[in-house]
């Protein structure tokens, strides 16, 4: 089932759905996960698992007023610190697909020799992550029983309005903490700053697909540039990531020389992405933030009326 509330469903007891139909979500494919076997089913569930977390503090984030500061901050550092062990076993995997992707888009640039001397050690370091974090520390273990005892926690959740405004301080803080995050990365395009963006745009885009089913078609438009936003920042965060650890080690990946069009290469797809994801962001976040809440509450009003 889509991450989304029901037209006709009163919002607090939709959140409560969704959250719950994430963790749900979570349990299954740990239960699916074969222990002990590596490879694509072991990053499939890494990363199921992670989609579905993510999705968890999005909804908690536009019920924070209602569930009070203390239930809120306990639920989102619950799911936040059971997931941090996965993204270390999911950042490893990415950095392999990261220079895929790199040589795919440019295939003339990066000789065949170079990138194998870039790719073995990634491919090296990414199996020993695996083995430490999830047959070591037992970390799906570990995330196993923490969905369990969340997943118990919801009928303590006391979620009493029922329309709109159980949402609309939430979805107004989520979009101006993103609409801060984009103005600092327009200011200082940094890693960090356009990391930010990033993390906060996705917040806003899980905010928006729980309330897509009452938008109008425009607005729709504006939850898929969203995830395209989020998409493409990812796509940047993950090559920064992937310079950055070349260049810490020069000497595990090929040496400086051989690196030294790599790197160039990096910078260019960069450069690229963060034209397109800060021209993408500027539209998104053009409006402030209680003009934004505005649009969204009409847009939701007028397709109820239909």
């Amino acid at each position: 089932m889509a991450f989304q509330l029901k037209p006709d469903e009163p919002a607090s007891a939709g959140i409560t759905r969704n959250v719950k139909s994430q963790i749900e979500k979570a349990l299954k494919y740990l239960k699916a996960n074969v222990a002990g076997q590596h490879g694509a089913l072991e990053n499939e569930t890494v990363g199921e698992i992670r989609k579905c977390f993510k999705r968890v503090r999005a909804a908690l984030r536009l019920v924070r007023e209602e569930l009070g500061d203390e239930c809120y901050h306990e639920e989102n550092w619950c799911f936040r610190d059971a997931a941090r062990p996965l993204t270390e076993v999911r950042d490893a995997h990415i950095l392999v697909e990261t220079a895929d992707r790199l040589r795919r888009h440019f295939p003339s640039d990066l000789e065949p020799a170079v990138f194998e001397k870039i790719r073995e050690p990634l491919v090296n370091h990414q199996g020993e992550v695996s083995r430490r974090v999830i047959e070591r520390d037992k970390a799906l273990a570990a995330v196993k029983e923490v969905a369990t005892r969340a997943l118990a926690r919801l009928a303590n959740w006391k979620l009493q309005h029922e329309d709109w405004s159980v949402l609309e301080t939430g979805m107004r803080h989520v979009y101006r903490t993103g609409r801060r995050a984009f103005l600092r990365a327009f200011e200082n395009p940094s890693v960090e700053n356009l990391h930010e963006l990033r993390k906060q745009a996705k917040y806003l885009w899980h905010a928006l697909q729980l309330v897509e089913a009452s938008l109008s078609a425009v607005e729709k438009d504006l939850v898929r540039a969203t995830h395209e936003l989020s998409t493409t920042l990812g796509e940047d965060h993950d090559l920064a990531v992937l310079r950055q650890t070349l260049a810490a080690d020069p000497l595990r990946y090929g040496g400086q020389r051989a690196l030294k069009g790599v790197i160039a290469a990096i910078d260019r797809y960069r450069q690229e992405l963060e034209h397109q994801a800060i021209s993408s962001a500027r539209r998104i976040y053009e409006d402030p933030p209680k003009v934004f809440v505005t649009r969204i509450a009409a847009a939701m009003h007028a397709e109820a009326v239909k």
